[in-house]
C-alpha cells in the first residue's frame, strides 16, 4: 500500500503538467517540415526490441508470468478488469528471478453508459470496478442463497461508485421452468447517467437464458436467493460485477491526468511523458474512433489485430467465425489516417494467451536500471516507435503448439527518412532482418498509403520514394510499412511463390498454414468454429507505425 501511495503522489505531480506538456509531446514525435515521423529518434543500431503488451488479460500470478516470459515478452503491462485495476508491481518472486523484466501499470475500462466502448490506460494508475463470481459447486445449490460483500453504498455525489451489474445464466432442463430471484441491500436501477430507481426485486419470475439487472446499493452487501428446480433449470452463471459507470470523458480524463476523491489522489498517468490510452477492438464505425482520438493527444490509436476478435476485425462484432475476409479495424485503421489524424495501431492477443499479437518496441538500452527501462517503453508508446508482430506460431514434432508460441526476431532494422541537402524528404529506406532462413526464407516488403498498396518489393531492403505535387506537398497522406517473412509451401506441399503472397489480402496471409490443430493451445477464436481456431499459421507478419503528411 505504501508503493501505491507513493505513485499515486507521483501520479498527481505530473498529471498537473501533462496539459502543458503536449506542444512538448509534438516536438518529440519529430514533426520535421512536412513530415511526422516516429521512428526519427530512434538508433537503429544500437535499440533494443522490447517484446510488449498494450492489451493481455491474466498475468496475476507467478507461474502466468512464467509462461509470458517464455514467449519472449519483456514489458508486462497485463489490463485485467473487475475489477479494472494495474497488475502492478509484479509478483516479488518473479521479479527476483527475472531481472530483465520490466513492467508498466495499465488496466481494461468498460461499462460507460454513453459509449460502447472498452479501452487500455497503458501506464495509468486509474483503478475501477469490482468483480465477484460464484463457483461451479456454488452454483449446483438450491435454493442459491449468497451474500456479495466489500460494496460501496451508492450516493447522490459518486453515484458511479455504487451501481453494480448482476449476472444470472439459466439453462432449461425440461420446458416450463421458472426461478424466483430475490435482491436485499440495493435497489433495481437504469443504467443511464441518473441510474433511476425501479422497483424491487422480489420472487422476479425468471425463464431460462442470460438476465442482467443493475442495482443502486442500500447496504455494504448485496443478497440474493434464486428459488429454482434442479429437474427444470440449472444455473451456469451468477457473478456481480462493476465497471467504471461513468460518460467515456469523465473515465478518459481520470486515467489520464487522475482525480482528487474525498482527499485522495488517484488515478493518472504514472510518467506524463509516456503511455496513453488505446481503444479496443474497435468493431464500431469511424467517426465515433474520430471522436474519441480528437479527445486529448494522449489517446494513441486502435487495435489493428486483436486475436479474440476475428484478428483484422469483423464488422459483425465480437467472436464472428464467419467466412471472411475479416478486415475491418485493418481497414479503419487506415481509414482514420486518411483524415490525418495521428493514429498508432496496436496488436494484441487480448484473452488468448496462446494466440498471436503483440508490440515490439524500440527503445535505448537502458544498460540494466529497470527504473529507466520501464520509463523508455511507456515513451516509446506515447511517441509510435514499435512496431506490431503477428507471427507463425512454434509447434513440435507432433503438432502440438508449444513455447515460444508466437515469438519471431523478424523485425524492422531501419525505417529512415532520407533527405536531400536542402533538408527535404526524399524517400523512406526500410530494411528487416531476424526471418528464420529455413521456415520462412522468403521476404516481401509493402508500403501502404492513403491510395492503397502501392509498391511491393520481393527483398529485405527497399525505398519507397517520397513524391511532391507541383506544390511541394507531399503526394500521400501517410504511408506505413508491411513485411512478411513466408515458406516455400503451404498447405502442406502446394507453391507459395511471391506473385501468389502479392494477390492475398493481410487477413488471407494471416490464415496461411500447413497443419491443422485438434485442439490444445492453437487457440485462434473463443467460440468454436474451426475456420479461425485451428489452423496453425506459418507466416510472421510485421506492421510499422505512419508517416504522415502534416
Amino acid at each position: 500500500m505504501k508503493r501505491r501511495r507513493i505513485l499515486s503522489t507521483m501520479a498527481s505531480l505530473y498529471g498537473a503538467q501533462a496539459l502543458l506538456r503536449h506542444d512538448a509531446q509534438a516536438a518529440e514525435l519529430k514533426s520535421e517540415g512536412d513530415l511526422h515521423d516516429p521512428y526519427a529518434d530512434v538508433d537503429w543500431e544500437k535499440c533494443d526490441y522490447l517484446h510488449s503488451m498494450s492489451h493481455q488479460h491474466t498475468g496475476q500470478t507467478a507461474a502466468s508470468c512464467e509462461e509470458f516470459y517464455a514467449m519472449g515478452y519483456r514489458h508486462f503491462a497485463f489490463s485485467n478488469y473487475y475489477p479494472s485495476a494495474p497488475t502492478y508491481p509484479l509478483p516479488q518472486a518473479f521479479l527476483a528471478k527475472h531481472a530483465d523484466v520490466v513492467a508498466a501499470p495499465n488496466a481494461e475500462q468498460h461499462s460507460m453508459p454513453d459509449a460502447g466502448l472498452h479501452f487500455n490506460s497503458l501506464g495509468s494508475l486509474l483503478a475501477t470496478g469490482y468483480g465477484s463470481s460464484l463457483s461451479a459447486a456454488q452454483l449446483r445449490t438450491t435454493p442459491l442463497v449468497h451474500q456479495f460483500d466489500g460494496l460501496q453504498v451508492f450516493n447522490e455525489t459518486r453515484p458511479w461508485a455504487g451501481v453494480y451489474r448482476l449476472d444470472l445464466t439459466l439453462t432449461a432442463i425440461a420446458e416450463g421452468g421458472l426461478a424466483k430471484l430475490t435482491v436485499e441491500g440495493a435497489t433495481e436501477c437504469e443504467f443511464t447517467g441518473k441510474f433511476a430507481a425501479k422497483t424491487p426485486v422480489h420472487d422476479r419470475p425468471l425463464k431460462a437464458g442470460s438476465h442482467t439487472f443493475y442495482f443502486r446499493t442500500t447496504e455494504p452487501h448485496l443478497h440474493t436467493q434464486l428459488v429454482y428446480d434442479k429437474q427444470q433449470l440449472m444455473v451456469t452463471q451468477c457473478r456481480l460485477m462493476q465497471g467504471a459507470n461513468r460518460p467515456w470523458r469523465e473515465v478518459f480524463g481520470a486515467a489520464l491526468n487522475g482525480e482528487t476523491i474525498e482527499g485522495r489522489r488517484t488515478g493518472g498517468l504514472l510518467h506524463a511523458d509516456g503511455g496513453g490510452i488505446t481503444l479496443n477492438h474497435p468493431t464500431q464505425d469511424r467517426k465515433l474512433y474520430e471522436m474519441f482520438l480528437d479527445f486529448d493527444p494522449r489517446v494513441l490509436g486502435i487495435e489493428v489485430w486483436n486475436q479474440l476478435t476475428s484478428g483484422f476485425g469483423s464488422s459483425k462484432g465480437f467472436y464472428d467465425d464467419s467466412e471472411g475476409p475479416h478486415l475491418h479495424f485493418y481497414k479503419l485503421w487506415d481509414d482514420l489516417l486518411r483524415t490525418g489524424r495521428r493514429c498508432w495501431g496496436f496488436f494484441v492477443k487480448d484473452h488468448n494467451t496462446f494466440g498471436r499479437g503483440r508490440n515490439v518496441l524500440l527503445v535505448p538500452d537502458a544498460a540494466g536500471h529497470a527504473a529507466d527501462a520501464e520509463v523508455e517503453a511507456l515513451r516509446a508508446y506515447r511517441k509510435g516507435s514499435f512496431f506490431g508482430a503477428v507471427s507463425a506460431l512454434a509447434v513440435n514434432e507432433a503438432g502440438e503448439v508449444v513455447p515460444p508460441y508466437d515469438y519471431s526476431t523478424f523485425r524492422f532494422t531501419r525505417i529512415v527518412v532520407r533527405r536531400d541537402a536542402a533538408g527535404k524528404a526524399v524517400a523512406l529506406e526500410v530494411a528487416v532482418t531476424g526471418n528464420d532462413s529455413v521456415k520462412r526464407p522468403h521476404v516481401q516488403i509493402r508500403f501502404v498509403t492513403d491510395q492503397g498498396v502501392t509498391l511491393v518489393v520481393d527483398a529485405s531492403q527497399a525505398e519507397f520514394p517520397l513524391q511532391r505535387d507541383a506544390a511541394g506537398q507531399w503526394v500521400a497522406a501517410f504511408v506505413r510499412v508491411e513485411a512478411f517473412a513466408y515458406p516455400d509451401t503451404h498447405l502442406g506441399g502446394e507453391p507459395l511463390t511471391a506473385e501468389k503472397m502479392r494477390g492475398l489480402n493481410v487477413h488471407d496471409i494471416s490464415l496461411l498454414h500447413d497443419r491443422r490443430s485438434t485442439g490444445g493451445k492453437a487457440h485462434f477464436s473463443s467460440s468454436g468454429g474451426a475456420e479461425l481456431r485451428s489452423r496453425i499459421p506459418i507466416v510472421d507478419m510485421i506492421f510499422s507505425q505512419p508517416l504522415r503528411r502534416v
